[in-house]
């Protein structure tokens, strides 16, 4: 999306977009949720705006957390039958979880307030298309753009535990708060 944006909406007037660079930005605002933003710029009240927010099936986002954790600090010894329960480890040693995610990015009462649209990463296209038109022409991206990978991990994880992650559902009994957002955004698993 920041990529799209970047290459055919950057000099749009009255759209403004965060830099997304930890050089020029070491506080990464980029990665601020709705309350992060607020608290961070009392400027800033979301109010009765539209919120998009990216999301993918948890298995799939699971995985790419874990090949991105993994390639950030090879040094920890990452276990991928974490993954089976909704948790991973992140730089400097901490076991996290998926739920705590959504919870951060998807609070319950962001989500109660109506305002929140996502864009599926498995309908990547339709979704940019639909969401975004309204606001942007989406018509000058060429289509072979929606199918670009962008910041890709190289895969680190057995197969069998991707396997165990895309067959099995018991992942989202560790997730419940991932699985009720995914269900509003997909409907039922």
């Amino acid at each position: 999306i920041e990529k799209l944006f970047k290459r055919y909406f950057a000099d749009l007037p009255g759209l403004f977009q965060d830099s997304i660079d930890p050089r020029t930005d070491t506080a990464r605002v980029w990665h601020d949720s709705v309350a992060d933003r607020e608290a961070r710029n009392p400027a800033f009240v979301l109010g009765e705006r539209t919120v998009i927010c990216s999301i993918r099936r948890l298995p799939s986002w699971l995985a790419s957390r874990y090949n991105f954790e993994y390639e950030r600090s090879p040094q920890l010894p990452h276990n991928p039958e974490l993954l089976l329960e909704g948790r991973f480890l992140e730089r400097g040693g901490l076991v996290n979880h998926a739920d705590r995610y959504i919870r951060k990015f998807l609070p319950r009462p962001l989500l109660r307030g109506g305002n929140v649209r996502f864009l599926r990463t498995e309908h990547f296209e339709r979704d940019f298309v639909e969401m975004f038109g309204t606001y942007v022409d989406v018509s000058v991206i060429p289509r072979e753009e929606f199918a670009r990978k962008a910041n890709a991990s190289r895969n680190h994880l057995p197969a069998e535990i991707v396997d165990r992650l895309q067959s099995s559902r018991d992942v989202y009994g560790k997730c419940p708060e991932w699985r009720s957002v995914e269900e509003l955004a997909y409907g039922s698993l």
